[in-house]
């Protein structure tokens, strides 16, 4: 057997020999036929088995190696291997047997330079190879050289897209398995275009050239031999690549490894993250805390959160109201605080200025500190932790005495988040001048300037006339509003995870104006007919409505993030929205 050191010509070559070999069988029957269930626990077709037979020979003839493949598993070639080759023999068989032009071989090639296999994780892999068997087309990278298309003969460079709007962006979807928030987000058309293809070793490596602005499947079903090609080339050409958390890849060379991914460029990838994982499972950098200040019991929490954070050597920073509470009862002597006389005069140490440096913020108070804290992120992507120090508390995830605790966890990263829908909106004046309405994390409230006066406003749900009401005023709410205002209302309990929207009229003089329920995308639009009103959004006066004006409402684009505590029941019982009762 004559030896090749050039891990590149090996891939190369088993790549070339694959797709003479399985070119002659497309339309051949017998291809079609399941001949075994393979390493990977699922069926091996004739031709899947045909072109790993194909492979072996090859490697045979070239090196000796560890080939991890998704009919053998795992097999040595030769004695004292050099290499360990993952291989995806067809990527994109049902493409290959009904004749669709997107079909590849998919190699990865690492050295393994006397180390245990065991030891070595899809980082190790070197080089890169994917084939598209249907049109010739290759895709190639070597470490630290960059990654290339040959095409007609002609090599070109490539790169990935530079596009940073969501608005902007084409996806492709790994299409088993589809996750809810999957169908969430291809409902919702955050995105330009969404593309379904069946090779994800071509996938990966049409985002490595621009052609798609992202790759993603955030279940764990991304088998290696899938992936390893399509890896080592999207990184060269200056992709990101991660699981769905944010998280650098690091599937062991197991034909059972398994995992999700993300993979775009540096821009787009944050970005999806947010939407589909926790990114936030890294170190934290810097705490922001956010409390009541006219409570002894939340100054003295706030304190103590302090001294913890310091104790695990954590950055914080405190907001406005918070920071000079302290700072005078510091000099008041009240508590014994540990901040210095010198960090008191120091706010640039600890006085939060820019939120957009804050990793986590911790809110100490009620429902109203919580939609304050909202307020404050001001559609920054950073989770809060809530503490209930206030009077109800239904937003607060936390009690004081688990505070510690999940700090210690968001800090090993053992915590979920959970995203809330928000509603945004503007003000159509009957001159047609508009004005932009903040973000709405529980309800949108127009409501009577005066006591006792119904106002009259129309409906409208995606262009479609609804109903003409009179009322003390209207409620929209998010689902997490349905347990505040909306609730006492008469409006319906709905669980965060709904997307829709309900609509709850204030004290209607018609008994029949019953609160409705829509769908999340739906467009709300409200006409003043008679009064003038004014509009709350979350509690805050934020502008007034005379006759002829409207008001109109979506999903906002942005969502407020939780880190996760009791479950939503567990909640209501506590507070007895619902009734306890026994078990």
């Amino acid at each position: 057997m004559s030896v090749k050191t050039d891990m590149l010509t090996i891939a190369m070559n088993i790549a070339e020999n694959i797709e003479k070999g399985v070119k002659p069988l497309i339309g051949w029957e017998k291809s079609t036929e399941i001949v075994k269930i393979g390493a990977d626990g699922t069926p091996t077709k004739r031709i899947d088995l045909i072109a790993e037979d194909i492979a072996i020979n090859s490697i045979e003839k070239q090196c000796s190696a560890i080939l991890i493949s998704e009919e053998i598993g795992h097999k040595q070639i030769g004695d004292n291997p050099q290499y360990v080759i993952v291989l995806d023999p067809i990527d994109g068989t049902y493409n290959a047997l009904n004749d669709i032009p997107i079909y590849s071989v998919s190699i990865a090639i690492g050295k393994l330079n006397n180390r245990d296999i065991d030891k070595l994780t899809i980082n190790d892999l070197e080089v890169g190879v994917v084939r598209n068997i249907a049109t010739g087309d290759i895709y190639y990278s070597e470490r630290g050289k960059g990654a290339f298309v040959i095409e007609n003969n002609i090599k070109k460079r490539i790169n990935t897209s530079k596009t940073t709007n969501l608005s902007d962006a084409s996806v492709g979807v790994f299409a088993y398995g589809l996750t809810t928030n999957t169908l969430d987000f291809i409902k919702d058309r955050k995105v330009k275009r969404i593309r379904i293809f069946g090779s994800v070793a071509l996938e990966l490596c049409f985002v490595a050239r621009g052609s798609l602005d992202a790759f993603i499947n955030v279940n764990k079903t991304t088998r290696l031999c899938d992936i390893a090609g399509g890896f080592v080339i999207l990184k060269e050409a200056g992709g990101i690549i991660s699981d769905r958390d944010g998280r650098q890849m690091d599937m062991t060379l197991n034909i059972n490894a398994k995992n999700s991914f993300i993979c775009s460029n540096a821009t787009l990838h944050k970005k999806f993250v947010s939407i589909f994982g926790n990114k936030w499972k890294l170190k934290p950098t810097k705490f922001g805390i956010v409390s009541r200040a006219d409570k002894k019991e939340a100054i003295e929490l706030v304190h103590k959160i302090i001294n913890y954070l310091d104790s695990k050597n954590i950055n914080y920073e405190l907001e406005q109201d918070i920071y000079n509470k302290i700072v005078a009862e510091r000099r008041l002597n009240t508590f014994g605080f540990k901040l210095g006389d010198n960090d008191i005069e120091n706010k640039d140490k600890y006085l939060m200025k820019d939120v957009s440096e804050i990793s986590h913020i911790i809110s100490i108070g009620g429902d109203g500190t919580v939609l304050r804290t909202s307020r404050i992120i001001n559609g920054n992507e950073i989770p809060i932790i809530t503490v209930n120090k206030g009077t109800v508390g239904f937003l607060a995830e936390f009690d004081v005495e688990e505070i510690f605790n999940i700090i210690d966890n968001i800090i090993n990263g053992d915590y979920e988040i959970e995203k809330r829908t928000k509603c945004s909106g503007y003000i159509k004046y009957k001159d047609n001048t508009q004005k932009t309405l903040p973000n709405a994390l529980n309800e949108l409230v127009i409501t009577t300037k005066s006591p006792a006066k119904m106002i009259q406003f129309e409906v409208f749900v995606n262009g479609n006339f609804v109903e003409e009401i009179r009322a003390d005023g209207l409620i929209i709410s998010t689902p997490t509003g349905s347990t505040a205002y909306s609730l006492s209302a008469g409006g319906p309990i709905v669980e965060p995870q709904v997307d829709g929207f309900v609509i709850v009229p204030i004290c209607p003089f018609k008994l029949f104006s019953r609160p409705i329920v829509v769908n999340g995308s739906s467009e709300i639009k409200i006409k003043m007919v008679k009064k003038e009103t004014l509009v709350a959004v979350d509690g805050a006066i934020e502008g007034e409505l005379k006759k002829g004006d409207e008001i109109i409402l979506r999903k906002s684009n942005k969502w407020t993030y939780f880190v996760k505590g009791r479950n939503f029941y567990e909640n209501l019982r506590k507070l007895s929205i619902i009734d306890g009762g026994t078990r």
